[in-house]
């Protein structure tokens, strides 16, 4: 919170001229295999973009789950974004700490490299480092050795592909998205989630979106079964 803290008061201080921001606010609504019934989360988010340079970062709260903690996921993306023979390619790397439970949380750090700007298609190819870590707490209270308080999964594979009927600048959208990464969390490769989505552009600096979300367990192997889903609306404002 404190790097977050920081890296919003040097936003504030650079010369808006030139310069992009956007505001966003989104609320999930869903259920998986371990939800013990439907769960609610809001989000809220915010975007700064100078030149080819892009800061994003959020924070995520449980209004309704089986999930103790209220605050539950914190984010930044960083992104650069330049061109290959007039061919827009975005670069960003990324940080990520989901607080799913009293007793562990989750840590994620990688980069990835892709376009959103190419036509009907945004896609994103990368690889991320995540770490589990026992709390604080929990080592307390169930006696556990820091030596083994942690368990790390190096280089796994991060992936986008999404195909829209319109060109992605068009007022209206709709899209299908099969990716393995969302905000604060990041499946296994061969469990891809799949989202259905479309957006209008009420103004020129309010845009309003609605997802819907469905992931299997296994995908890719023998059985798959049905694991979560869950429904995103969300308003973004350009300032």
């Amino acid at each position: 919170m404190k790097y977050l803290l920081s890296i919003s008061i040097v936003l504030l201080c650079v010369n808006p001229i030139n310069a992009q921001v956007q505001l966003q606010n989104y609320i999930d609504v869903g259920e998986h295999s371990v939800s013990e019934g439907l769960f609610v989360k809001n989000v809220l988010r915010g975007y700064y973009r100078y030149h080819t340079y892009s800061v994003e970062a959020g924070t995520q709260f449980d209004l309704k789950s089986s999930n103790p903690n209220f605050l539950t996921g914190v984010d930044i993306i960083g992104t650069k974004s330049f061109l290959i023979k007039e061919f827009p390619v975005d670069l960003n790397g990324f940080f990520m700490l989901n607080r799913f439970s009293d007793l562990m949380y989750e840590t994620n750090w990688g980069i990835r490299v892709g376009t959103s700007g190419y036509e009907h298609f945004v896609f994103a190819l990368g690889t991320n480092f995540k770490t589990y870590t026992v709390t604080s707490s929990a080592i307390e209270e169930y006696e556990v050795d820091e030596s083994d308080s942690k368990l790390s999964e190096n280089f796994n594979l991060v992936y986008i592909i999404t195909v829209c009927l319109k060109p992605n600048d068009n007022y209206w959208n709709a899209g299908l998205s099969c990716t393995n990464i969302d905000y604060y969390i990041i499946n296994q490769s061969t469990n891809p989630v799949f989202n259905l989505h479309m957006s209008y552009k009420f103004k020129s600096n309010l845009t309003l979106r609605l997802e819907s979300w469905y992931k299997q367990a296994g995908v890719f192997n023998i059985n798959a079964n049905h694991f979560a889903y869950f429904f995103r609306g969300s308003i973004t404002w350009e300032i």
